[in-house]
Protein backbone atom coordinates (compact mmCIF):
# COMPACT_ATOMS: atom_id res chain seq x y z
CA UNK A 1 0.00 0.00 0.00
CA UNK A 2 1.40 3.54 -1.07
CA UNK A 3 2.27 5.50 2.09
CA UNK A 4 1.26 9.03 2.44
CA UNK A 5 3.96 11.41 2.26
CA UNK A 6 5.27 14.84 3.91
CA UNK A 7 8.61 15.16 3.17
CA UNK A 8 8.35 17.46 0.60
CA UNK A 9 6.85 20.04 2.93
CA UNK A 10 8.89 19.70 5.75
CA UNK A 11 12.05 19.64 3.91
CA UNK A 12 10.70 22.99 2.03
CA UNK A 13 9.89 24.89 5.10
CA UNK A 14 12.82 23.45 7.28
CA UNK A 15 15.36 24.40 4.26
CA UNK A 16 13.81 28.19 4.53
CA UNK A 17 13.76 28.16 7.95
CA UNK A 18 17.79 27.29 8.32
CA UNK A 19 18.41 29.99 5.59
CA UNK A 20 16.73 32.57 7.62
CA UNK A 21 18.88 31.27 10.68
CA UNK A 22 21.91 31.27 8.80
CA UNK A 23 21.38 34.87 7.30
CA UNK A 24 20.37 36.11 10.82
CA UNK A 25 23.65 34.35 12.16
CA UNK A 26 25.73 35.81 9.84
CA UNK A 27 24.51 39.77 10.10
CA UNK A 28 24.85 39.17 13.77
CA UNK A 29 27.95 38.06 13.24
CA UNK A 30 27.47 35.00 15.48
CA UNK A 31 28.19 32.63 12.66
CA UNK A 32 31.67 34.06 12.54
CA UNK A 33 31.90 32.49 15.98
CA UNK A 34 34.32 29.10 16.11
CA UNK A 35 31.37 26.37 16.70
CA UNK A 36 28.53 28.48 16.49
CA UNK A 37 27.90 27.09 13.27
CA UNK A 38 26.31 23.77 13.94
CA UNK A 39 23.68 26.20 15.39
CA UNK A 40 22.09 26.65 12.32
CA UNK A 41 21.37 22.90 11.84
CA UNK A 42 19.05 23.26 14.92
CA UNK A 43 16.33 23.36 12.90
CA UNK A 44 16.95 20.84 11.12
CA UNK A 45 17.27 18.73 13.43
CA UNK A 46 13.82 19.64 14.89
CA UNK A 47 12.14 19.76 11.24
CA UNK A 48 13.31 16.13 10.74
CA UNK A 49 11.73 14.81 13.92
CA UNK A 50 8.31 16.82 13.35
CA UNK A 51 8.61 15.24 9.53
CA UNK A 52 9.01 11.71 11.33
CA UNK A 53 6.14 12.47 13.50
CA UNK A 54 4.20 13.60 11.11
CA UNK A 55 5.09 10.42 8.49
CA UNK A 56 3.71 8.12 11.13
CA UNK A 57 0.62 10.18 11.80
CA UNK A 58 -0.44 10.01 8.29
CA UNK A 59 0.20 6.80 7.95
CA UNK A 60 -1.92 6.43 11.13
CA UNK A 61 1.37 4.72 12.31
CA UNK A 62 1.11 1.69 10.32
CA UNK A 63 5.40 2.93 9.32
CA UNK A 64 8.58 1.28 10.11
CA UNK A 65 11.90 2.50 11.22
CA UNK A 66 13.04 2.11 7.90
CA UNK A 67 10.20 4.33 6.52
CA UNK A 68 10.28 6.74 8.80
CA UNK A 69 14.28 7.21 7.95
CA UNK A 70 13.58 7.08 4.33
CA UNK A 71 11.43 9.55 4.35
CA UNK A 72 13.58 11.66 6.95
CA UNK A 73 16.45 11.34 4.47
CA UNK A 74 14.59 12.62 1.91
CA UNK A 75 13.57 15.36 3.61
CA UNK A 76 17.49 16.11 4.69
CA UNK A 77 17.57 15.71 0.52
CA UNK A 78 15.56 18.23 -0.47
CA UNK A 79 16.87 20.98 2.43
CA UNK A 80 20.72 19.78 0.85
CA UNK A 81 19.06 20.87 -2.57
CA UNK A 82 17.84 24.86 -0.95
CA UNK A 83 20.93 24.68 0.86
CA UNK A 84 23.20 24.39 -2.08
CA UNK A 85 21.28 27.13 -3.68
CA UNK A 86 21.58 29.11 -0.59
CA UNK A 87 24.88 28.99 -0.54
CA UNK A 88 25.30 29.52 -4.41
CA UNK A 89 23.09 33.10 -4.14
CA UNK A 90 24.86 34.18 -0.75
CA UNK A 91 27.80 34.27 -2.93
CA UNK A 92 26.44 37.33 -4.67
CA UNK A 93 24.66 38.61 -1.88
CA UNK A 94 27.39 38.45 0.46
CA UNK A 95 30.65 38.79 -0.98
CA UNK A 96 32.49 39.77 1.40
CA UNK A 97 31.71 36.30 3.48
CA UNK A 98 34.34 34.84 1.76
CA UNK A 99 36.80 36.73 2.82
CA UNK A 100 35.82 36.91 6.36
CA UNK A 101 35.78 33.12 6.34
CA UNK A 102 39.43 33.37 5.11
CA UNK A 103 40.50 35.71 7.36
CA UNK A 104 38.90 33.59 10.65
CA UNK A 105 40.59 30.32 8.86
CA UNK A 106 44.25 32.42 8.77
CA UNK A 107 43.40 32.87 12.16
CA UNK A 108 43.07 29.53 13.33
CA UNK A 109 46.14 28.07 11.47
CA UNK A 110 48.10 30.96 13.51
CA UNK A 111 47.32 28.82 16.60
CA UNK A 112 49.06 25.78 15.12
CA UNK A 113 52.76 26.40 16.09
CA UNK A 114 53.94 24.21 13.42
CA UNK A 115 52.48 26.13 10.72
CA UNK A 116 54.52 28.52 8.76
CA UNK A 117 53.43 31.77 7.39
CA UNK A 118 54.30 30.05 3.94
CA UNK A 119 52.36 27.09 4.23
CA UNK A 120 49.25 29.59 5.29
CA UNK A 121 49.70 31.55 2.84
CA UNK A 122 49.22 28.07 -0.17
CA UNK A 123 46.74 26.86 2.15
CA UNK A 124 44.62 29.86 1.92
CA UNK A 125 45.30 30.24 -1.60
CA UNK A 126 43.73 26.90 -2.23
CA UNK A 127 40.53 26.94 -0.30
CA UNK A 128 40.36 30.36 -1.81
CA UNK A 129 40.68 29.46 -5.30
CA UNK A 130 38.42 26.05 -4.75
CA UNK A 131 35.82 28.36 -1.78
CA UNK A 132 33.06 27.54 -4.45
CA UNK A 133 33.39 24.12 -4.87
CA UNK A 134 33.93 23.61 -1.09
CA UNK A 135 31.04 25.46 -0.01
CA UNK A 136 28.48 23.31 -2.59
CA UNK A 137 30.05 20.13 -1.35
CA UNK A 138 30.14 21.17 2.37
CA UNK A 139 26.35 21.80 1.20
CA UNK A 140 25.68 18.40 0.17
CA UNK A 141 27.50 15.94 2.69
CA UNK A 142 26.32 18.17 5.44
CA UNK A 143 22.91 17.86 5.00
CA UNK A 144 23.29 13.78 4.28
CA UNK A 145 25.52 13.68 7.21
CA UNK A 146 23.12 15.77 9.63
CA UNK A 147 20.08 14.54 7.57
CA UNK A 148 21.43 10.75 7.95
CA UNK A 149 21.76 10.92 11.91
CA UNK A 150 19.07 13.05 12.81
CA UNK A 151 17.27 10.90 10.45
CA UNK A 152 18.22 7.86 12.76
CA UNK A 153 16.99 9.94 15.95
CA UNK A 154 13.70 10.60 14.47
CA UNK A 155 12.66 7.08 13.22
CA UNK A 156 13.24 5.83 16.43
CA UNK A 157 11.06 8.92 18.42
CA UNK A 158 8.31 8.64 15.91
CA UNK A 159 5.22 6.32 16.94
CA UNK A 160 5.47 2.77 14.68
CA UNK A 161 3.04 0.20 14.53
CA UNK A 162 5.05 -2.02 11.78
CA UNK A 163 3.19 -2.45 8.82
CA UNK A 164 -0.66 -2.49 8.00
CA UNK A 165 -1.95 -5.58 8.23
CA UNK A 166 -3.49 -6.84 4.98
CA UNK A 167 -7.16 -7.64 4.58
CA UNK A 168 -8.79 -10.49 2.67
CA UNK A 169 -9.82 -7.65 -0.02
CA UNK A 170 -6.42 -6.45 -0.04
CA UNK A 171 -4.95 -9.52 -1.76
CA UNK A 172 -7.00 -9.00 -4.75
Amino acid sequence: MEKNQTHISYGLVTGLVMVVVGVTMYLTGIALVKGMAYLAYLPMLIGVIMNAVAYSKANDGYVTFGNVFGSCFKMSMIVGILMVGWGILSLFIFPEMKDKALEMARQEMTKNPAMTEEMMDKSLMLVKKFYNVILIAGSIFGSLAYGAVFGLIGAAIAPKKGERPETAGDNF
